[in-house]
């Protein structure tokens, strides 16, 4: 068996592009080429590792057993190439962050940018998604790092506080909830918007309205953030936000943060890397600038 480099480079290539001509436009192959290689590799394993579908090629089982270690191997080579690459000009290298929607939406995408600029020769990918997913692509060595909104289920990881950040209820500032003193059964007759059922957001935020004692008696539902906001932004109902995605709007006079007695609810976020694994420079000098500069993104 003569498992190479480079068709584990190919491998992921497919993984993510789900297509084998999009895989050799990102590697700058050739389609033949590609195809010849993914057919050596599953020689040389004895294995399918794709099966077709409508929309191209899907990770199968085999495929999806590989590609932890796949992930591991082709890691090992970004690093061992890294410690030899003259740094006289700084850090160097390819980073791949991810994080859960708010504090990627509303934190890393204003971060990363800052940190390019004083380390030029990085290159940074920013993946968002729920704290579930990024969890996980953490753990499979799909992502080197990632900041999540809750504590990691997989034991393979490694967790440190990040910061906290407020949860707020806001309303429109047309609203005119905003001009009396919020309560319990007034709250409960407002209209509210909020995340689509599935999401842990709107589980978490219906948990603290009942904690609070409001009961929902007419309600929305939409899949974004900023549809929400603009939703309540019209005067039209309410809801239950992170600090970080609000602070903006609530400045600029389009939406009101409502005090309500009783309510104190903070949500931490933490970032994660694998257990066992020494950092690289990179992702060292990555946690280090995010954590210096925590008091742009904490309330």
């Amino acid at each position: 068996m003569r498992i190479t480099l480079k068709q584990l480079s190919i491998f992921k290539a497919i993984h993510n592009s789900g297509q084998i001509s999009k895989a050799a436009k990102a590697l700058h192959m050739s389609v033949p080429a590609v195809s010849m290689a993914l057919k050596e590799l599953e020689s040389s394993l004895g294995s399918r590792l794709f099966d077709r579908n409508s929309n191209g090629l899907a990770t199968n089982d085999n495929g999806a057993l590989i590609l932890p270690y796949a992930n591991d191997m082709l890691s090992k080579v970004m690093q061992l190439e890294q410690l030899f690459t003259d740094t006289t000009n700084g850090v160097r290298g390819t980073l791949k962050v991810g994080s859960s929607k708010t504090a990627g939406n509303y934190v890393l995408s204003r971060k990363i940018p800052l940190f390019k600029k004083d380390n030029p020769l990085v290159d940074i990918k920013l993946v968002v998604e729920n704290s579930t997913t990024i969890e996980q692509m953490v753990s499979e060595r799909e992502l080197d790092l990632g900041f999540i909104d809750a504590k990691p289920a997989c034991k393979n990881l490694n967790t440190q506080h990040w910061f906290k950040d407020e949860v707020c209820i806001v309303a429109g500032a047309a609203n005119p909830i905003t001009s009396d003193v919020a309560c319990s059964q007034s709250l409960s007759k407002e209209l509210w918007v909020l995340a689509q059922p599935s999401s842990i957001s709107r589980k978490r935020a219906i948990q603290l309205l009942k904690s609070a004692k409001i009961n929902i008696e007419q309600e929305l539902t939409m899949t974004t953030m900023g549809a929400i906001k603009r939703a309540i932004g019209t005067g039209i109902g309410v809801s239950v936000l992170p600090w970080l995605a609000v602070v903006e709007e609530v400045e600029r006079g389009e939406l009101v943060k409502l005090d309500l007695e009783g309510w104190d609810h903070c949500r931490s976020y933490w970032s994660i890397v694998r257990e066992g694994e020494v950092p690289s420079e990179l992702v060292s000098k990555f946690l280090e600038f995010c954590y210096a500069e925590s008091e742009l993104c904490s309330n």
